[in-house]
């Protein structure tokens, strides 16, 4: 895809990255405070599943733009693609989606923090 060559694909997910920054930082602000509200609640939680996806995308239009080889750790852009990678499969994936839909499924409920 011709797209995710370009200077205006890195500007949006590199603003969409300052933006997943921020709002974690918001996230680790407000529970330290203990002040965080059920509508501050709702749009971390939705704003996480957001960014997830976002990057999930992100990191599936690289795959199909360059090919696996782009995430090898012979070089370091390969290896932030691979770091990258990692954190978009482990943090986001697991931990977003999948532990909590297991964890839904055998009755078991997940404290996020709020």
């Amino acid at each position: 895809l011709a797209g995710v060559r370009t200077l205006q694909f890195e500007i949006v997910c590199s603003t969409v990255t300052l933006l997943n920054c921020i709002t974690m930082g918001i996230q680790s602000h407000q529970e330290a405070k203990g002040t965080l509200g059920q509508g501050v609640d709702t749009f971390l939680v939705t704003s996480e599943h957001v960014f997830t996806a976002f990057f999930l995308a992100e990191m599936a239009l690289r795959l199909y733009t360059y090919g696996w080889r782009v995430y090898l750790p012979t070089s370091y852009e390969g290896r932030s693609n691979l770091l990258d990678a990692l954190l978009v499969i482990f943090i986001g994936v697991l931990i977003t989606w999948i532990i909590p839909f297991i964890a839904l499924a055998i009755g078991k409920e997940i404290n996020r923090g709020a």
